[in-house]
């Protein structure tokens, strides 16, 4: 961990599901806040801001609140480069690997999801994939 906060990768899915929930005491919308407040270090590339965007997009997400939020993540997020390329999911899911990828460059302590491919790996290399609920529970474990 750097600073004292995690490092974490946040799925598309925890995007998606906060962004388009009716309920702002969700998971993923409890996510998202204690990112903006600064609990946890959100770590991006490129390539997963790409892929945001796009899905954000494809679900009819307001274009401002898209434009919003990558000005927020362009101003608090830890962005990386995206160098690396992972394929370990090729058989499964190939599009997910750009998350592992970016787990192995930045050296994650989690990836939080609602992809099950993802999920059923429990971790990868030393980055530990949680669901957002089991996130939240480890989060409240650990002193921030």
């Amino acid at each position: 961990m750097t600073l004292n906060k995690p490092l974490v990768i946040l799925d598309t899915t925890v995007f998606i599901s906060a962004y388009l929930s009716s309920n702002p005491d969700s998971s993923p919308n409890k996510i998202i806040s204690l990112w903006q407040r600064g609990d946890f270090l959100l770590i991006v590339t490129p390539q997963l801001l790409k892929e945001l965007v796009t899905v954000l997009e494809r679900k009819k997400v307001n274009f401002r609140t898209i434009i919003e939020l990558t000005k927020i993540i362009k101003r608090i997020a830890v962005i990386k480069e995206g160098i690396y390329q992972t394929n370990y999911l090729d058989k499964i899911d190939s599009k997910d690997n750009i998350f592992l990828s970016a787990c192995y460059e930045s050296k994650a302590d989690y990836l939080v999801s609602l992809d099950k491919h993802l999920l059923n790996l429990k971790h990868f290399h030393n980055t530990l994939i949680f669901n957002p609920q089991s996130f939240l529970n480890q989060l409240n474990q650990k002193p921030l």
